[in-house]
């Protein structure tokens, strides 16, 4: 019976979604994509739009991510560090941009008294 419950339990915290990444994990984040990244990660543009004036561009795929706080005493996470949560997850994937490029703002959502979903498309200029 407490096999059961343990499972059904971590089946339904596993359909919560992507990882929760804490402020403080941000940069740690960053450093580890930077050491195999092509663009450096503070220099990943972030768009909301649908294209790059003057790049030819090719998607590379979807990315999404949450920041989120600690406790309830933490600050809610900021638009900027949901973007930095976007160039960490698109130089992981070795691009150069993220467009359609979606921060929300912050709810409480599970394991977490407040949190912020990042969303976009990761895309390389081509040459």
């Amino acid at each position: 019976m407490k096999k059961t419950i343990s499972v059904l339990a971590m089946l339904a915290l596993s359909a919560c979604g992507d990882i929760q990444t804490y402020p403080a994990q941000i940069e740690k984040q960053a450093a580890a994509a930077a050491e195999t990244a092509a663009t450096p990660v503070d220099q990943i543009t972030i768009t909301s739009d649908s294209k790059i004036a003057g790049k030819t561009i090719t998607t590379i795929g979807p990315i999404k991510g949450t920041v989120a706080k600690l406790t309830a005493f933490h600050p809610a996470p900021t638009v900027e560090q949901g973007e930095q949560k976007l160039r960490v997850e698109a130089a992981e994937l070795g691009a150069d941009a993220v467009i359609n490029a979606k921060i929300g703002a912050v709810e409480i959502c599970p394991l977490s008294w407040g949190c912020r979903h990042v969303s976009g498309t990761a895309v390389k200029f081509s040459n």
